[in-house]
């Protein structure tokens, strides 16, 4: 009987230290890499092409990092959540990566809807936030004065005043804008601020109405808006709204003197649309045909990563997103928080955008990244930058021909 009872109790304590073995390797695992979280939309058909391109500069970024041999010694491991273009998911989605994952870093982000509210959300941890997306000043003017929140995308006035002095740069100076914008906080912030800045140049809006994002059917406000004939029609909305606007806008045969956006530079465009989305000009923040040292290295890279694809400016910034926030961790020699912020505040990076640096931005941001805009006009299937004049690598075709005249 003794003898099966310390049989029993030597039995039970062999199997506590295998346990205990266990546990000890898997931390020691654990330790041996760096956790950076990513929040992005990527199965939402407005959002997902975005999401898409930002996975994809991130991964890259990630490969470089690893096969260079991490960071401090450590590999670097990257977990991405899909935000489903859904706030309660982007919500739940961070909370995960801070509290379950323990990431140092949350990076990532897009629709400013959905920033606003996970940020809203996490606030009370007082995370080290690097965050690529959102544009709406709501977002800005909440959290930019956080010193723990970096940003990168320019916000809406960075967006809108470019637009206004572009359309006041044109000549024949257009009279009358078409203004339609996307239901989000988005949409909504960016049709306040370029509401206020065509009005101070004297422009006169003939039409000034939002639309639900994701819409199957455009028609009806299509229609409404080429009843008051503008010279321009200036829209804010997603890639996936974009390319069915421009469809329907030319079964109505509406044509102003010029189609204007945002972000028209996405992956898709040209497949989906063809030759309808030639002419079409848009602000944006960066095109494969920048004139930079930098942008020529990535684009090589990129193009063994993903043959045959032309990246839109999120991948870039997904890449620059990750590397920046490696380079600062780097430089503090730690992933304490408090460090990280300090060396991100330092940050002096030559990115494929160009030189990154972070300085206060003009509505009370503390941490802001980009700042400048181009504006750039598809032309025989092809991308230019049109404005500014320093930037410029083409000409803008303008006004737009009719659909009929157009060859």
């Amino acid at each position: 009987m003794q003898k099966r009872w310390y049989l029993f109790i030597l039995g039970f304590c062999v199997f506590g230290l295998i346990i205990t073995g266990f546990i000890s390797i898997k931390s020691a695992a654990a330790q041996d890499v760096i956790k950076i979280g990513a929040v992005l939309p990527l199965s939402k058909a407005a959002f997902s092409q975005a999401g898409e391109e930002q996975r994809r500069g991130l991964l890259m970024a990630l490969e470089e990092v690893n096969q260079t041999g991490g960071v401090l010694g450590k590999k670097v491991e990257l977990i991405i959540e899909d935000d489903t273009g859904e706030p309660s998911v982007g919500i739940a989605s961070a909370e995960k990566l801070l509290t379950r994952d323990k990431v140092v870093a949350l990076i990532g982000g897009y629709s400013s809807t959905i920033t606003f509210a996970q940020m809203n959300a996490i606030q009370r941890l007082e995370p080290f936030v690097a965050w690529v997306g959102a544009s709406s000043t709501k977002v800005e003017h909440e959290f930019g004065p956080k010193k723990w929140f970096f940003h990168y995308h320019p916000w809406d006035y960075h967006r809108q005043s470019t637009i206004c002095d572009f359309l006041y740069s044109l000549s024949p100076r257009p009279k009358t804008i078409a203004v339609a914008y996307e239901d989000g906080i988005y949409g909504k912030t960016s049709r306040d601020y370029v509401v206020k800045y065509l009005k101070d140049k004297g422009f006169d809006i003939v039409f000034d109405e939002r639309f639900k994002s994701g819409s199957s059917d455009f028609t009806p406000m299509l229609t409404k808006i080429k009843k008051t004939n503008p010279d321009i029609f200036y829209w804010v909305a997603y890639a996936g709204d974009t390319t069915l606007i421009m469809k329907q806008s030319k079964e109505l045969d509406f044509n102003p003197k010029l189609f204007l956006s945002v972000a028209i530079n996405f992956p898709q465009y040209k497949a989906s649309l063809g030759t309808t989305g030639d002419y079409v000009a848009g602000v944006d923040v960066w095109i494969p045909g920048m004139k930079l040292k930098e942008t020529t290295k990535w684009l090589e890279k990129f193009n063994k990563a993903y043959p045959g694809r032309v990246p839109e400016y999120w991948a870039p910034l997904g890449y620059s997103n990750l590397m920046t926030v490696i380079d600062a961790i780097k430089r503090a020699n730690s992933t304490d928080k408090d460090k990280l912020i300090v060396a991100m505040e330092k940050t002096d990076y030559a990115s494929p955008m160009g030189r990154m640096t972070f300085s206060k931005s003009e509505e009370g941001g503390l941490h802001q990244a980009i700042h400048e805009q181009i504006i750039t006009q598809w032309q025989g299937g092809v991308s230019h930058i049109v404005y500014p004049a320093a930037k410029e690598t083409k000409k803008l075709l303008y006004p737009t021909p009719s659909w009929k005249d157009r060859k």
